[in-house]
């Protein structure tokens, strides 16, 4: 399996497409429902419009329950994210603390400027 390079920047780009993709399907769907709506009674008045205007109603019904849901749901993920970047870079600077420390370099005397073996 290949090496994951983990970055905070990495989940605030993936919350803020969280955050796009709501406002995104929110207009989408809007727009796509009102084109169909403009469209107007276009399936006549016959027996088999009245079962197809049926069932088109209750598709809408489940296709708005389901777009509600992912637009409810995507701002908390956006939410979770970001919290996921504090925790990442909490956790960074508490590994980078708990590396062992070096100590101070010796201390060497001045060099007369010819080398000794």
């Amino acid at each position: 399996m290949p090496p994951t390079d983990f970055y905070g920047s990495n989940f605030t780009k993936a919350a803020g497409a969280f955050v796009t993709e709501h406002d995104d399907l929110a207009g989408d769907t809007r727009r796509i429902l009102d084109a169909i709506a403009a469209l107007g009674d276009f399936a006549g008045t016959d027996d088999t419009a009245k079962t197809f205007r049926q069932g088109y109603s209750t598709a809408l019904k489940k296709v708005s329950t389901y777009v509600n849901a992912l637009s409810d749901v995507y701002p908390e993920i956006a939410e979770r994210l970001a919290g996921m970047r504090t925790t990442f870079d909490v956790a960074n600077w508490a590994v980078i603390e708990s590396l062992p420390k070096v100590s101070d370099p010796p201390k060497f005397s001045e060099s007369d400027g010819k080398l000794k073996p």
